[in-house]
């Protein structure tokens, strides 16, 4: 796994090892990333199961301002600071060793220009998430909400005042970006 584009393009991310954890493949993190712009200067963004920290790491090397990661393993907690310590980047990551309800019941009067939900599959915490986002007004006018699951669940996808930005399936798995309108 790498760095697609911007600052840190081309490095290679180290990951966990074994069945731990499931990356998001490059292609996919491609697609997201095009869908949004390429570029998201100034950004701030939540990414609520970090597993190798890939999804922000990626955010920050296209011009996020600061990425808020949540990770409840403490392997992969000790990738995401390897990830972070190899790219020599300081406060613009914050980790928290900690479980997403938790982060974000810590962070509900926080906006955030772009939250990443990839969840285990075996979780099925999409909808209750999105709720919880759009409930407690988290997300930036124009901000979006990038969920991935697998493609056989079945998720919400209309929620007013959002609009579908990108609905696919990549491979065994859905992307869903909902946009603020």
């Amino acid at each position: 796994m790498r760095i697609i584009a911007g600052k840190y393009r081309g490095t290679k991310l180290y990951t966990l090892e074994g069945l731990a954890t499931r990356p998001t493949l490059d292609a996919t993190k491609e697609a997201i990333f095009n869908s949004l712009g390429s570029y998201i200067p100034g950004f701030i963004t939540l990414d609520l199961f970090g597993g190798s920290g890939a999804l922000s790491l990626e955010a920050i090397s296209r011009g996020a301002s600061k990425a808020y990661i949540s990770e409840l393993s403490i392997d992969a907690v000790k990738i995401i600071k390897a990830n972070k310590d190899k790219l020599k980047i300081g406060n613009e990551l914050e980790i928290h060793h900690t479980d997403y309800q938790n982060l974000l019941s810590s962070m509900k009067h926080q906006k955030f220009d772009l939250v990443f939900i990839d969840p285990p599959f075996r979780m099925k915490v999409i909808d209750e998430i999105i709720s919880f986002l759009i409930k407690n007004d988290m997300i930036s006018d124009g901000g979006y909400i990038v969920s991935e699951y697998p493609k056989e669940d079945v998720v919400e996808k209309d929620y007013d005042g959002y609009r579908i930005k990108l609905c696919k399936v990549y491979s065994s798995s859905e992307i869903l970006i909902l946009e603020r309108e």
